[in-house]
C-alpha cells in the first residue's frame, strides 16, 4: 500500500480517521502495520500490502455465503474471466468492460473506485481512462479473488493500483473522495443493496458518475422463450437494477439494457448531486 493512500482511508464503521502503527515500509510501500481508529479505536491489520476492512460482525447471512462462495472458486474464476469468456465471447467482453470504463466519463489524472473488483478484470481498462498519474482504488469481501487481484498487479507493476478488503456495505473511504464509481457484477446478490448504493454515493464526489452493471434480462426479454430458459439455468437473470434503492442525491438515473447470451445484463448509471 502506498502511503498517500492513508488520505483516501477512514474507519468503515464510525468514518474516523486512521494512525499506522507497527509498519513495515519495503520499497516506499506499506507491506505490513495496523491501522487504528482514532476515534472507535478499532484495529485493521496490513498484510501483503492490502489493508483488511472486513468486518464480519456486520455481514448479512448472504454477504458472508458470497464470500465464502467465491474464497473456494478463486482460481477457477480468474481463468474463466481472464481466458475462457474473452474467448467465446469473440472480443465482446473485454470491449464491454472497455466502454464500462469509458462511460465514467473521467479525465487523465482521475480517481476511480472499483467496487467487488474481484480479480482485478476491470482494473487495465480502467487504467487507460485515468492514465500514469491517476489512481484505482479496488476492493473486494474475497480474500481470494483479491490475491489474484495483488498478483496481477504486481505482475504487471501497475504503481497506481491500491486494493482493500472490505464490505461494500461498509466502504472504508472518506466522504466525497472518488471522481467516479463502478462496480460490475455483484449486486444482485448483495444482502444489504440501499446501503451499499448509499456507500457508494457517499465516497463519491459531487457530480461524480457511478456505473452499476451486472446480470439480468429486460422485461420484454424476460417473457420470451429463450429468456425463460436463461431464467430457469440461472435465477438471477430475474433480477432488476435497483433504482428504487438509491439514495436521493442522485440525479440523471439511465437504465440500459445489454442481451447477449453469455451474459445478459443491465447497465444502470447516475450522478451524484453537488
Amino acid at each position: 500500500m502506498n502511503p498517500e493512500t492513508l488520505n483516501l482511508l477512514c474507519c468503515p464503521i464510525c468514518h474516523g480517521d486512521l494512525t499506522l502503527r507497527d509498519s513495515k515500509i519495503v520499497n516506499r510501500e506499506i507491506v505490513s502495520g495496523v491501522l487504528k481508529c482514532q476515534l472507535c479505536e478499532r484495529s485493521y491489520r496490513i498484510a501483503d500490502g492490502v489493508p483488511d476492512f472486513l468486518v464480519r460482525e456486520l455481514l448479512s447471512d448472504e454477504d458472508r455465503k458470497w464470500m465464502l462462495e467465491y474464497d473456494n472458486i478463486a482460481r477457477t474464476y480468474d481463468i474463466l474471466m481472464e481466458i475462457i469468456i474473452p474467448s467465446l465471447s469473440l472480443g465482446l467482453e473485454p470491449l464491454g468492460r472497455y466502454n464500462w470504463a469509458k462511460q465514467l466519463n473521467v479525465k487523465k489524472g482521475a480517481c476511480i473506485l472499483d467496487v467487488a473488483t474481484g480479480t482485478g478484470r476491470n482494473i487495465p481498462f480502467l487504467l487507460r481512462q485515468v492514465g500514469l498519474n491517476g489512481k484505482i482504488v479496488a476492493m473486494d469481501i474475497s480474500k481470494r479473488m483479491l490475491a489474484y487481484a495483488r498478483a496481477k498487479i504486481r505482475k504487471k507493476r501497475w504503481g497506481n493500483v491500491e486494493l482493500q478488503r472490505a464490505d461494500a456495505s461498509n466502504l472504508p473511504y472518506k466522504d466525497n473522495t472518488f471522481d467516479a464509481v463502478i462496480h460490475v457484477g455483484g449486486i444482485n446478490t448483495f444482502g444489504k443493496k440501499r446501503k451499499a448504493l448509499q456507500e457508494m454515493t457517499r465516497v463519491a464526489k459531487s457530480n461524480a458518475r457511478i456505473v452499476i452493471v451486472d446480470e439480468g434480462l429486460s422485461p420484454e426479454k424476460e417473457e420470451t422463450f429463450l429468456g425463460k430458459f436463461l431464467i430457469k439455468t440461472n435465477a438471477l437473470y430475474r433480477c432488476k437494477p435497483p433504482i428504487k434503492l438509491l439514495p436521493k442525491n442522485v440525479k440523471n438515473v439511465k437504465v440500459k439494457w445489454n442481451f447477449n447470451l453469455l451474459w445478459p445484463h443491465y447497465n444502470m448509471e447516475f450522478i451524484k448531486k453537488s
